[in-house]
C-alpha cells in the first residue's frame, strides 16, 4: 500500500511541477525569492492548479510516510517526472522521442533493481531526540543559506544550478517534516496540533515553495529542476537512514550493485529533465496570453 501510495503522490506532484513552471519563469528576475514572486504567479490559473494537483500529492504523501520511510517513499516520489513528460507529450501532441524513452526505462529499471536489491526498511517511526532536530535544522537552514547567497552573486547556469540545489533541500526538509507529522497525526488531529510538527512545516513549506519557484523562475529548467529532482530523495533517504534508524541493506556485493542501479536511475532522471524537447514543448503548450510586467 505504501508503494501504492506513493506512486499516486508522484502522477499528482508531477502534475502540478507541469502546470507551475511557465508562470513562474515568466515573472522578472526581480522578483527572485521576494515574497512577491508569489503574489505574481498566484494570479495565474495554470499555477494554481498546478498548487492544487501538488496539496492532493502531498496528502497522500502524508498517508504514505505515516508508516512507510523515507528510503522507500521518496525515490518512488521521483518518478512524478515522468508524469510531467507525459502530461507534456499529451498537451503538445508530440510523441516521446527514443533519447526520453531511455531516460524512461533507465528511471523505471534502475528504481526497480534499487528497491529489490538495497530492500529499503519498508516503515520507521519518525521520531527522533530534540538535540538531533535541532541540528538538522541548523545544517538544513546553513546550506540552504549558502547556496543562495552564492547564488545571487553568479548568473546564468551557476546561479540555476544553486538555486536548484537549494530548492532541492528544502524539499528534503519537507519529506522529513512531513514524516515527523504523520507520526504526530497517529494520535489523532487533536494531538498533532499541540506538537510542533504541523507549524514547522508551515513554515518550511513556505521557504520551499520560495525556493523551488524561484528555481523556476530563473529561466533555466535543464539546470534547475534534474538537481531538485535528484537532491530531494538523496537528502531525505539519508537523512531517514542517520534520524530514523532506516535501513538499505548494502553486505557483500549488494552495495556496488545497489550503487549502480542508483547512478542508473540517476541517469535516467537527469537525461529526462535536460531534454530541451520536452521542456520547450510544455512551455508552449502553458503559455498563456497575457506576460508578467516589470515592476513600477
Amino acid at each position: 500500500m505504501t508503494v501504492v501510495l506513493a506512486l499516486l503522490s508522484a502522477a499528482l506532484f508531477g502534475s502540478g511541477v507541469g502546470l507551475q513552471q511557465r508562470p513562474a519563469r515568466d515573472v522578472p528576475d526581480t522578483y527572485a525569492a521576494r515574497p512577491g514572486l508569489l503574489a505574481k504567479v498566484a494570479l495565474r490559473p495554470l499555477w494554481l492548479a498546478g498548487i492544487v494537483a501538488e496539496i492532493a500529492g502531498f496528502a497522500l504523501q502524508v498517508v504514505a510516510l505515516r508508516d512507510g520511510s523515507l528510503v522507500v517513499v521518496q525515490p518512488l516520489i521521483t518518478t512524478s517526472l515522468l508524469f510531467t513528460l507525459a502530461l507534456s507529450g499529451m498537451w503538445s501532441g508530440d510523441s516521446i522521442t527514443a533519447r526520453e524513452w531511455v531516460g524512461v526505462v533507465a528511471v523505471i529499471a534502475g528504481l526497480s533493481a534499487f528497491m529489490v536489491l538495497a530492500a529499503p526498511s519498508e516503515h520507521s517511526s519518525g521520531v527522533a531526540s530534540q538535540s538531533d532536530w535541532i541540528i538538522l535544522g541548523a545544517t538544513m537552514a546553513g546550506g540552504v543559506g549558502a547556496l543562495m547567497v552564492s547564488g545571487f552573486r553568479l548568473g546564468g547556469r551557476s546561479r540555476a544550478a544553486l538555486f536548484g540545489l537549494a530548492a532541492g533541500l528544502g524539499d528534503a526538509v519537507m519529506a522529513v517534516l512531513t514524516k515527523a507529522l504523520a507520526h504526530s497525526l497517529g494520535g489523532g488531529v487533536g494531538h498533532a496540533v499541540h506538537t510542533w510538527s504541523p507549524y514547522a512545516l508551515c513554515v518550511a513549506g513556505i521557504g520551499s515553495l520560495l525556493l523551488s519557484q524561484t528555481a523556476y523562475q530563473t529561466g533555466r529548467p535543464t539546470v534547475s529542476l534534474p538537481l531538485i529532482t535528484v537532491t530531494d530523495p538523496i537528502i531525505s533517504s539519508v537523512i531517514g537512514i542517520a534520524l530514523f534508524g532506516e535501513v538499505l541493506r548494502l553486505d557483500g556485493l549488494r552495495a556496488p550493485a545497489v550503487v549502480l542501479a542508483a547512478a542508473v536511475m540517476i541517469v535516467g532522471l537527469v537525461a529526462l529533465t535536460r531534454s530541451t524537447a520536452v521542456i520547450e514543448r510544455h512551455a508552449e503548450a502553458t503559455a498563456v496570453d497575457e506576460p508578467a510586467s516589470d515592476p513600477a
